[in-house]
């Protein structure tokens, strides 16, 4: 499956970033640009939102 992954960082993304991407209606992934090679966390908007994790930082809408 491709999707494209928007970066989010505290700093200087010198040393990675978290990785968001919508990959359906409800369905979110959440990767470690440190580590492509590792799956990334698959979450529902709901989920994202009880962790505090708003799609919008990444630039994306909810």
């Amino acid at each position: 499956m491709f999707f494209a992954q928007v970066p989010a960082c505290g700093g200087p993304c010198t040393e990675g970033c978290v990785t968001l991407a919508r990959i359906g209606e409800d369905a979110w992934a959440l990767g470690d640009s440190k580590r492509p090679d590792v799956e990334p966390l698959r979450f529902t908007t709901e989920e994202l939102d009880a962790a505090g994790i708003d799609p919008a930082r990444f630039g994306l809408g909810a």
